[in-house]
């Protein structure tokens, strides 16, 4: 525990606060998560942080018929600067400063959602020694000095809007024993997009044209030049992860006609089931025949 500055820091405000600078955004349940407290203990200390300037928040709004939206916390400067000395050195960091102008809006739902995921994630690959988390990357963040979204990218050529892939989430997951490197994309379904529209001549904005155009991507190849700076990759696994099983069930028959050789570079589960265990025998397939359960990584040998 280190006091400074009239700041109490203890081993567990600083994991959360490092959580924190690595997502740019978490709410309470995740800051919670992240440092190992009750959510009563993480709203005090979020409070004492945000009294004494090392953290902002946004949220917090009243919407008719929802009620006030969740809190949303991200790191200050001054907080960056402690957090830099208090963790002794350990991360390379360079500060991205939260616009001012950034406010709650629908998409925070989403986002929240995606993090969540990312904070299990974490939680889990501490409880598995063989295993290291290489890198992240968030639809939300911005790269270069256009402003690219991170996980942008083109499934083919031309470089047109119809041939352009924006993943939710990914990640890349190395097994410390073997030294292989596995690719994965992640999707956070809100219950919200149909399922399929043959009609429509916007089929790609629906989850069907989703699943599609991800198999565009994977036979094409190009996440491989894009990926290249972190390992060879010949493939990837999509993780499809969604609001209910019933829905889920109804996705896996709506993707049937869908490639066959391609199910198996697919997973799908419940956000309920992710949360408890993401790496477990929790996953299926998109092939609406297969009835097993798959988990995302074998165990440590």
């Amino acid at each position: 525990m280190q006091r400074r500055r009239g700041i109490v820091l203890t081993a567990g405000s600083v994991a959360g606060l490092l959580m924190l600078y690595r997502y740019r955004f978490l709410g309470i349940s995740q800051f919670a998560r992240s440092a190992g407290f009750s959510l009563a203990h993480a709203k005090a200390v979020l409070r004492n942080l945000a009294d004494v300037g090392m953290v902002g928040f946004i949220g917090y709004t009243l919407l008719p018929g929802i009620g006030r939206t969740p809190k949303v916390y991200y790191l200050t400067r001054k907080g960056f600067e402690i957090l830099r000395e208090e963790s002794g050195g350990m991360f390379d960091a360079v500060f991205q400063e939260v616009k001012s102008d950034v406010v709650w809006s629908p998409v925070w739902f989403h986002r929240l959602a995606l993090i969540d995921l990312f904070v299990c994630l974490e939680g889990e690959i501490v409880k598995r020694p063989h295993l290291k988390l290489l890198q992240t990357f968030l639809e939300y963040r911005r790269k270069g000095e256009r402003g690219y979204r991170e996980t942008a990218d083109y499934v083919a050529e031309p470089h047109a809007p119809e041939n352009r892939l924006i993943p939710d989430g990914a990640f890349i997951l190395e097994n410390t024993q073997s030294k292989r490197r596995v690719l994965f994309f992640i999707e956070m379904d809100m219950g919200t997009e149909r399922l399929t529209a043959p009609q429509s001549r916007d089929r790609e904005a629906t989850i069907k044209g989703k699943f599609a155009q991800y198999d565009r991507y994977l036979t094409g190849g190009t996440f491989a030049t894009t990926y290249a700076t972190y390992g060879e990759f010949r493939s990837f696994l999509m993780l499809f992860v969604i609001v209910s099983s019933d829905r889920m069930e109804n996705i896996r028959v709506v993707c049937q006609n869908l490639s066959n050789e391609l199910h198996s570079y697919y997973r799908l589960t419940t956000r309920g089931d992710a949360q408890q265990d993401i790496f477990g025998p929790i996953w299926k397939s998109r092939d609406a025949q297969d009835t097993r359960r798959y988990a995302l990584v074998a165990q440590s040998a």
